[in-house]
């Protein structure tokens, strides 16, 4: 029997899901309906709608030329391409016969130490081939967001304990949303490129990390503050040579370390950020370090690579357990409580279960089992759902499971129990938007105390919060 068998029905035409309320599955107009005639738990939610008038404009990198005007001799032209883009770059600009009409020697010359260079560049990539891709391609290669180089969102982030979301949007600001104050907090700086993740420190209502392409920023933003706009001296850039773009971040439950993961880099980095010091965790195999997940007693980090394998480190003596996934590398993973650790792999339409890693029991015997078949089956209503997961996220309960697929523009939520060793996973509902509207990205709320809330980007840059409630009188 197919996963998707007993899950409500979809809302009909110019409707959508509001919320969950006893089971009962809420549902109203797409344009004039409102939560509040169902709940008032997400009342004093921030209200996120990111348009187009509030980008602030930024140069795409496919406008970023090779070759700069024809007025500059041929000296200023190598020396900006190598300073923009790096000593090939400005090498092939030597070497291209329709730039450079003055000097034939120097064409000669630097088309043979191109040659060269490529042979070694190609022998490189053949032993490292988590190297191919640069700057935002391997961003956008390893990002679970949709569409994350061209879409109105990037990334989102739930405080831990305070209604307060960060949204990075396309233009690479990173907008700060909180319940208690009506205005909106612009974090930007010169190095804050191409933003591939945040993460808000917990036991502190002023510290976010953001990855981007230079490394990792730590801002730190009053909350009583009435400066929408911080200025960089709140900012405090951390970054190691070779460790970049950063593709993910993420605080310790504690908060007293950070992680940073670059696809290009097979080190993960632990930073201490008050000393501004960081100490690489480096294996040989596997690639780049994709990203990274803690478990909720931070004795755990789970670490996937740009390749098959993958990483459960014990934080205790930071030794690693290696694990290989099925076929392709994992491109989503949660931990739940009790150390269950959910992953997916890319092209696969299945979520795999760790319960009991030889961290935890001693055992070399243990392994992966499936726990969920999401194989893409058509609807009643005509609508598509599964198929390859994109991201998948657990709400800190451990109760619900929801999924972000590839080719789907449904968001599932399925409900989670654990009855001994055995996991159980039954349906909840789906989440769809308006009209053409596809899920981008999304997060569960950390301090949502009547449920879960499950908070939803969507491709038009609109945010919708999503309750599951139960009543104590249900």
């Amino acid at each position: 029997m197919s996963a998707f068998h007993g899950f409500p029905e979809l809302p009909g035409a110019d409707e959508i899901p509001f919320c969950k309320l006893n089971e009962v599955f809420c549902c109203g107009n797409a344009r004039y309906g409102n939560i509040t005639t169902f709940t008032n738990s997400t009342k004093s939610h921030p209200v996120i709608n990111v348009t187009r008038d509030i980008h602030h404009h930024r140069t795409s990198d496919e406008n970023i030329s090779m070759y700069i005007d024809v007025e500059d001799n041929l000296l200023k032209k190598i020396t900006s391409v190598w300073y923009k883009q790096g000593f090939l770059e400005a090498l092939a600009v030597a070497a291209d016969p329709s730039v450079n009409q003055e000097s034939q020697v120097l064409a000669v010359a630097a088309s043979y130490v191109l040659k060269v260079a490529n042979v070694f560049t190609a022998f490189r990539y053949f032993l490292q081939p988590h190297l191919k891709d640069i700057g935002p391609k391997i961003v956008a290669n390893y990002s679970r967001t949709r569409s994350w180089g061209n879409g109105p969102i990037k990334c989102i982030a739930w405080h831990p304990h305070t209604t307060k979301m960060a949204v990075a949007t396309v233009d690479d600001n990173v907008r700060i949303y909180c319940s208690e104050v009506a205005f909106v907090s612009t974090l930007k700086c010169k190095a804050q490129g191409h933003v591939s993740s945040l993460s808000w420190r917990p036991f502190s209502a002023s510290e976010l990390a953001v990855g981007c392409e230079q490394g990792v920023i730590v801002w730190t933003v009053d909350p009583n503050s009435m400066f929408t706009k911080p200025s960089s001296s709140n900012a405090v850039v951390l970054n190691r040579p070779g460790h970049s773009p950063v593709t993910d971040v993420s605080w310790s439950p504690n908060g007293d370390l950070l992680i940073s993961c670059s696809g290009a880099d097979t080190s993960m980095l632990v930073w201490d950020v008050s000393m501004e010091t960081a100490v690489p965790l480096r294996r040989v195999a596997g690639g780049g370090i994709v990203f990274a997940r803690w478990s909720f007693d931070a004795s755990k980090v789970f670490a996937a690579t740009s390749s098959i394998i993958f990483r459960v480190w014990d934080t205790k003596r930071w030794t690693p357990e290696r694990w290989c996934a099925r076929g392709n590398r994992v491109v989503a993973a949660c931990w739940g409580p009790g150390d269950v650790l959910l992953f997916a792999a890319k092209g696969e339409p299945m979520v795999y279960a760790l319960t009991n890693t030889g961290l935890m029991s001693g055992s070399q015997t243990s392994k992966a089992l499936p726990v969920l078949d999401v194989t893409k089956v058509e609807l009643p209503s005509g609508d598509s759902v599964g198929g390859p997961i994109l991201d998948m996220c657990w709400d800190p309960t451990g109760r619900y499971l929801a999924i972000l697929f590839e080719e789907s523009h449904l968001v599932t939520v399925f409900c989670t129990t654990k009855l001994m060793l055995q996991l159980k996973i039954t349906p909840c509902c789906f989440i769809c938007g308006i009209e053409v509207e596809v899920p981008s990205t999304m997060a569960f709320q950390h301090n949502f105390s009547e449920g879960a809330c499950l908070t939803i980007a969507w491709s038009s840059g609109r945010v919708q919060h999503f309750p599951i409630i139960y009543t104590d009188t249900y």
